[in-house]
């Protein structure tokens, strides 16, 4: 008889999240090419072979920190599609919130890899939603592609402009280019 999935021990939780929170807090002075798993584990106050326990390097743990990122803003979604991107506003506001973090990800400062890796969560995200909103496999593809490689432009843009619009303009705006979108794809 299958076992029930067991729940993360707390201490692992806690490990994680102090990784984790260690990676975020340096990106901004660091970029991701020059952050060392040793400062990673120095600011979290973790031993490199306690790192390792958890993750076989930096990649493995900014995968997490992703698939964190990516459950949090699918657990925000209501029922049933919505106009747009339910995801739009979880994930803009979170870089709003993080937006130092968010200019060493996405902005100057990222390596290609780590440009590329949240694109392609972003992508993951529309493509799901695309779903949601009722495109076959050949319609969603190449317009979640479109659509996540549009957003991420745009936040790199607003993240590094001098005054960028509020996060709720950018919300309604982007969803309205998403909305026309879909309509495009849809029509026989």
């Amino acid at each position: 008889m299958p076992q029930p999935p067991r729940e993360v021990d707390r201490r692992v939780a806690r490990t994680r999240l102090a990784l984790r929170d260690a990676m975020l807090a340096l990106l901004p002075s660091a970029g991701w090419d020059e952050l060392s798993i040793q400062a990673i584990c120095e600011r979290a106050n973790v031993g490199r072979s306690t790192f390792y326990l958890h993750y076989q390097g930096k990649d493995d743990l900014l995968s997490d920190s992703f698939a964190g990122l990516r459950d949090h803003l699918t657990s925000q979604w209501g029922q049933g599609p919505a106009p747009g991107l339910g995801m739009l506003g979880g994930l803009l506001d979170h870089m709003d919130e993080q937006r130092a973090v968010f200019k060493a990800v996405i902005g100057q400062r990222s390596g290609h890899g780590i440009a590329s890796r949240f694109k392609a969560m972003v992508r993951e995200l529309v493509d799901l939603e695309l779903k949601a909103h009722g495109l076959t496999t050949d319609q969603r593809h190449w317009l979640a592609c479109y659509l996540a490689g549009g957003i991420v432009e745009t936040m790199a843009w607003w993240i590094h402009a001098p005054k960028p619009p509020p996060i709720r303009e950018m919300e309604r705006r982007l969803n309205l280019l998403v909305e026309g979108s879909i309509a495009m794809v849809s029509k026989p």
